[in-house]
């Protein structure tokens, strides 16, 4: 159980990183960064519910390789998160959303971990059929306490180190679904 929080905490922890440009912005602006955080949370578990539909048309038929599936995608989320890791360090990945087109591209490319995830939903699916919602809910969370901590250069260096734990998380989680 511990492990499946874990899991859920750590695939939905990109999107605090990202929404940490959203507090650099005028704080007066609660309502907007709100819905910013909400429609972050959304896309999470839209890109889940996709990989999840495209999961379940092919996947059946790659049953004999479950374990070392779950595996290897769990090792492409957790490597897509060590990468971002040294972008967060840099700051690079701090993205300022200008107009509606660019937070709905940021939230499409927040979600491609979740996306992998949906893909193995036959074999590893965490929490059943409410993982989808607790994905969004957990998106939202993580995206608007990026939003309530003031912007500084401590939170930079936090938001790093906690996606390098969560990214070493999922490595282990798949390590442990391999065996």
């Amino acid at each position: 159980m511990v492990a499946n929080i874990l899991f859920l905490l750590a695939l939905t922890f990109p999107v605090a990183s990202a929404a940490t440009a959203f507090s650099i912005e005028s704080n007066k602006q609660w309502g907007r960064n709100l819905m910013f955080s909400l429609i972050l949370g959304l896309g999470q578990g839209l890109m889940y519910g996709v990989g999840k539909l495209l999961g379940d048309t092919f996947m059946h038929l790659m049953s004999n390789f479950s374990k070392g599936l779950v595996f290897a995608l769990c090792l492409a989320i957790g490597f897509r998160m060590i990468l971002d890791t040294l972008k967060i360090r840099k700051g690079a990945n701090l993205y300022m959303v200008e107009k509606k087109k660019h937070l709905l591209l940021l939230s499409i490319v927040l979600g491609i971990n979740a996306f992998i995830a949906g893909l193995m939903s036959e074999y590893f699916q965490p929490f059943g059929f409410l993982l989808p919602y607790l994905i969004v809910g957990m998106g939202f969370l993580w995206s608007f306490i990026a939003v309530v901590i003031p912007f500084s250069q401590t939170k930079l260096t936090l938001n790093s180190l906690l996606n390098l734990i969560f990214a070493l998380s999922i490595l282990v989680i798949g390590t442990i679904q391999l065996f």
